[in-house]
């Protein structure tokens, strides 16, 4: 797991209380080493080169940590528990994001010398949740011996890579080609990385540049987050459902405690796997069926000001295509086609 030491404090601690009790290995890698809750967390950045540390003004906030640990972080500099990012830029003016850029690669050789026996290598961040079962189930398809690159396609600047928010998966022997890779061309690298603002793109870049281009693995690794997904793409609910991205702390929970109770249910039959059908259906449409206060169901048409909740409802059932609908703050009726379950937002109904 990449964290980041403005975000851990809010985004780690569900994790060690749910999906890292499941992964029978795991690392903690963030821009500062510490023990935290009993486990101990990484500093992905040791490796970067002595000048990239000292002189680039992306390491200010690593060199504050270094000397004075998280207690020197300032309020505007927490991540808090939001989810959402410019999904073409990231959090560009926030220290921590500055940072993870130059996380992956040294990450990705940590890794390797850390624990280097193993068939596949799953990352993911704290604002991803991953259905273990079916993920296991998806790789015991897959020949761990080839070089694997499995992830969410999107494409930066030319380059095809596995978002990093949806979780990806390498297998061994294509972390060892892109470990030797980045070993033998890191002054390379970390330039490239300077004038760049993705880190999981750089990643992929060197996947590539190694001998190993991504295998797509959409809808099976999803960039959105459960209670936004779009189940209007029929084309989906056969398929597997391995991840989401942006993920809240509450939403873990929730997932987590789905899954177990869905495992409980299905112990008899190891080959089992979830799919999209059954998150719609044993998930998302059982937290769809009643009203809820201080919720965003994601209604996006807006229908103009109505008087109340109750107008708007008579609004959207009198619309043979309106699924849901939510009432704002500003005593605006917004409607939706599509069957969402949300998230916990204010002044909406």
């Amino acid at each position: 797991m990449r964290t980041g030491s403005t975000e851990l404090q809010d985004k780690l601690p569900i994790h060690l209380a749910t999906t890292l009790l499941r992964y029978p290995n795991s690392l903690v890698f963030s821009d500062f080493e510490e023990d935290y809750e009993q486990h101990h967390i990484i500093d992905a950045l040791e490796s970067v080169s002595t000048q990239l540390r000292e002189t680039n003004s992306d390491f200010d906030l690593w060199r504050r940590l270094k000397q004075f640990g998280r207690a020197v972080l300032r309020p505007d500099e927490l991540s808090g528990k939001a989810v959402w990012v410019d999904q073409d830029t990231g959090k560009a003016k926030n220290p921590g994001w500055k940072l993870d850029k130059f996380k992956f690669l040294p990450m990705v050789n940590r890794t390797l010398f850390e624990v280097p026996d193993k068939k596949w290598y799953i990352f993911v961040e704290p604002d991803t949740f991953i259905f273990w079962q079916t993920l296991l189930a998806y790789l015991s398809h897959l020949d761990w011996t080839k070089p694997y690159y499995l992830g969410g396609q999107i494409n930066i600047g030319g380059i095809e890579i596995g978002q990093g928010g949806n979780g990806y998966v390498i297998s061994r022997p294509a972390l060892e080609k892109v470990v030797s890779h980045y070993q033998n061309h890191q002054k390379e690298y970390e330039d490239f990385t300077e004038g760049h603002w993705a880190g999981d793109c750089v990643l992929g870049k060197a996947l590539k540049d190694s001998g190993t281009s991504l295998t797509r693995a959409w809808p099976i690794f999803q960039r959105d987050d459960v209670g936004n997904m779009n189940y209007n793409h029929q084309t989906q609910w056969c398929q597997p459902t391995v991840s989401y991205h942006h993920v809240s702390p509450s939403e873990i929970q929730d997932l987590y405690d789905f899954e177990k109770a869905w495992m409980r249910e299905t112990a008899n039959d190891t080959t089992n796997f979830l799919r999209h059908r059954d998150v719609y259906r044993l998930y998302a449409l059982p937290r769809m069926t009643a009203p809820r206060v201080d919720w965003d169901n994601h209604s996006k048409d807006d229908r103009g000001p109505t008087e109340s909740l109750e107008s708007c409802r008579v609004l959207c059932e009198a619309d043979n295509a309106c699924l849901q609908y939510t009432f704002n703050s500003e005593s605006r009726c917004l409607t939706t086609a599509r069957p969402n379950v949300g998230q916990a937002a204010s002044n909406i109904t």
